[in-house]
């Protein structure tokens, strides 16, 4: 068997799938075209499909108790229009590739492509857990990745543990007494509390936190007041939180809840607070990463098999690897020209090259697991 050359010999059908999902980008839970795609492609390839929450797809290759995930997201960006700004027409079109080659190879084993939806907005993973896309068959393992700028075309970035931040959202509103602001001995000011906060939780989280686990605590807006002389009758924060470590995501939580509470108190004020639990810190397996760093050295080189950089950056396929042990890599997509611009930007692109690359990496790894499925 010659992976690269029936890789190789596939190419032309696989970048034109790539070409027509790139051609029909959608929005979150609007991959009605994208979906048709999916599932000409698959059934073309006579692979067994289904659609799940709408939008998205599953597909199988052989029937077993047990088998290996490929996961690609499936929605596009509010960018140029609408675009694929973030590369998950590659993602996709990765994924369609190592079904139509461990197909063609004639692979025995059990593995299931798992196309989401809605990574981009509230995230389409884990409404597909609780739909059950990770039984029937029972997923054992699971790879995930993404395109990645500025690595190089034939080369991938992979470390076990954390790789992408856990992402949290916190909406907090301070309830005052509003007035003349020539009389502020009559009034509740919520702004004070507001400040109060900020300021308290900036110094605490410096302090008070593991310099070794790092975080980012980001007050990213303060809304209250229109006019010079009122004192508003409330003040709004909004926030972020970014962690590698679930039980300091947890903490922060507390110390921000607390904080609110008490700076409301010291000026007399109410406070609301909102704090919404997002993703989870994207966090790879140690054994299945040794795994496939391994297997990933023996066909590109030690040398082009390189340790990843965290980023506080999120990624729904957190939800994913939180119930099963999983992998996620980095593709890299730059040929010095194409691939240089960063992810979200209207001038993104990529080198076509990295679409053998991705659909070589995976298609090697899941072979590697034969005896392990």
């Amino acid at each position: 068997m010659d992976l690269k050359k029936i890789i190789k010999d596939k190419l032309p059908l696989i970048s034109e799938a790539r070409e027509k999902l790139h051609n029909n980008a959608e929005l979150s839970y609007k991959e009605y075209n994208t979906q048709k795609i999916l599932l000409d492609f698959l059934k073309n390839i006579k692979i067994n499909a289904e659609t799940m929450l709408e939008t998205g797809v599953t597909a199988t290759l052989n029937e077993e108790e047990s088998c290996i995930a490929v996961r690609a997201d499936m929605d596009a960006l509010p960018v140029n229009g609408v675009s694929h700004a973030c590369g998950h027409d590659y993602h996709m079109a990765v994924a369609l590739g190592t079904a139509l080659v461990l197909k063609e190879i004639g692979f025995k084993k059990c593995v299931k492509f798992i196309f989401q939806p809605a990574e981009e907005a509230e995230g389409g993973a884990l409404p597909m857990i609780k739909k059950g896309v990770l039984k029937n068959p029972e997923v054992k393992y699971m790879i995930g990745f993404h395109v990645w700028p500025k690595i190089p075309v034939g080369k991938i970035e992979v470390s076990s543990g954390a790789s992408m931040g856990s992402v949290d959202d916190f909406n907090i509103t301070f309830k005052g007494i509003g007035g003349h602001a020539a009389m502020p001995h009559i009034c509740k000011n919520p702004i004070f509390p507001a400040i109060d906060l900020i300021q308290s939780m900036t110094m605490k989280s410096r302090i008070e936190n593991n310099p070794l686990n790092p975080h980012v605590i980001t007050f990213s807006a303060i809304n209250a007041g229109t006019a010079n002389n009122v004192i508003p009758g409330e003040a709004k924060v909004l926030g972020t939180v970014r962690t590698f470590d679930n039980a300091l995501r947890k903490s922060i939580e507390q110390d921000i809840r607390n904080s609110a509470e008490l700076a409301a108190g010291k000026y007399g004020c109410e406070a609301i607070i909102n704090y919404s639990f997002q993703y989870p810190p994207v966090i790879s397996d140690i054994a299945l990463t040794e795994l496939f760093i391994n297997a990933s050295k023996k066909i590109l080189g030690s040398e082009n098999v390189l340790p990843l950089e965290k980023t506080f950056a999120a990624e729904d396929f957190a939800f994913f690897a939180e119930k099963v042990p999983s992998v996620h890599f980095r593709l890299g997509i730059s040929d010095g020209i194409k691939g240089e611009h960063p992810l979200h930007s209207p001038y993104f692109d990529v080198s076509e090259d990295a679409l053998y690359y991705g659909i070589y990496v995976t298609a090697n790894f899941i072979l590697s697991l034969e005896d392990k499925l």
